[in-house]
């Protein structure tokens, strides 16, 4: 498809047509989990300001965002977003009330949790059942609750609104009387991204920030630049389109109807939205990154953890790649190697948190 439809397209339309293919609330098999949904309101008092010039445009969005949230608590009219809490019951939560577990407030002074990002290309995702059966497998090898925000979607919403979302939800969090180093951040594919994008705002913000950080398949370039994307095209089920194809998920979730330019390029490799062209990736948390072998991100993803690694104390980045498995391949449960990773993640997590 060539450069100049790209006005052609109606986004209002594609996101209407997304929105209505995202799934209502509705609670898991309760041999696999008990789920319950909350309302984040970000009130005068969760508001933060950026000061993160260096991120250039990507900065100053997130400064509107802000400002627009400030306004409207202020007003009265707060924003919120919803937010998924999630147990397995094949855990130590077996014999819990459910309903005495699936609240947002701590347990007890001292709980820890897993504060998850889910993937979809930052357009979909949010409530798949796919995403809550992950949710539970990790609750059960961690035995700790999962918290999973629904940030805001593209097309409707460009970025960074997810990346504000996420960070607002951590803010939150930390409102409720978690601490820091009882929170695990994770997320798969984009969400992975976001999960590196929030650990970057904190870092340059001076907040504290959460114990360890689990990557599955993160979608770290949003440029699409390594060589696997040409390489691993046969293996794997993502498509692998042309940046220049308004319909590329990259242009699906940046500026959706925008013409692809050197400008927006250069954009992209901001390391809030491609974490990869990050020149200082130092401050990180201990850190496990899992991917499949056969991914188109497997390149990207490789050339991040030796940036990440490099910047980092040694020993504190972990990459585990598997055999003949492609893009977030934990989304497919009934693999073996979807299950060893989720063992894995167990045991990285109660390392480290």
């Amino acid at each position: 498809m060539s450069n100049d439809t790209a006005p052609m397209i109606d986004f209002a339309f594609v996101a209407d047509y997304i929105a209505m293919n995202n799934l209502p609330n509705r609670p898991l098999q309760p041999n696999i989990g008990y789920n319950q949904e909350h309302n984040i309101v970000f009130n005068t008092s969760s508001c933060v300001e950026y000061n993160v010039p260096h991120y250039g445009l990507s900065s100053d969005k997130l400064n509107q965002m802000a400002a627009s949230d400030k306004q409207l608590a202020q007003m009265g009219r707060p924003r919120s977003i919803s937010c998924q809490v999630l147990v397995s019951t094949q855990s130590e939560f077996a014999d819990c009330d459910p309903n005495g577990v699936l609240g947002m407030d701590p347990l007890h002074p001292h709980e820890r949790i897993i504060l998850y990002f889910h993937g979809g290309a930052y357009c979909v995702g949010e409530r798949s059942l796919t995403h809550m059966h992950v949710y539970a497998h990790i609750s059960r090898t961690t035995g700790r609750r999962v918290f999973s925000p629904n940030y805001r979607l593209a097309p409707r919403h460009g970025f960074p609104s997810q990346l504000h979302d996420c960070f607002m939800t951590y803010k939150y969090i930390l409102s409720l009387g978690f601490e820091p180093q009882n929170i695990v951040l994770a997320g798969d594919s984009a969400g992975g991204a976001l999960v590196i994008g929030v650990l970057l705002l904190l870092r340059d913000m001076k907040c504290s920030s959460p114990s360890a950080a689990v990557l599955v398949s993160p979608w770290v370039d949003a440029t699409c630049s390594g060589d696997s994307w040409t390489r691993n095209q046969q293996f794997d089920y993502l498509p692998a389109l042309p940046l220049n194809d308004p319909f590329h998920p990259t242009r699906m979730f940046y500026d959706a109807g925008r013409k692809f330019s050197p400008t927006m390029l250069e954009e992209l490799q901001c390391p809030l939205v491609s974490p990869v062209f990050g020149s200082d990736l130092s401050g990180m948390p201990p850190m496990l990154v899992q991917m499949g072998r056969n991914e188109l991100l497997h390149d990207d993803i490789e050339k991040f953890v030796t940036k990440v690694k490099h910047d980092n104390k040694q020993g504190s980045v972990f990459l585990e790649t598997y055999e003949h498995m492609p893009h977030v391949f934990v989304l497919f449960d009934f693999a073996d190697a979807a299950q060893r990773a989720f063992s894995s993640i167990g045991s990285f997590v109660r390392e480290h948190n």
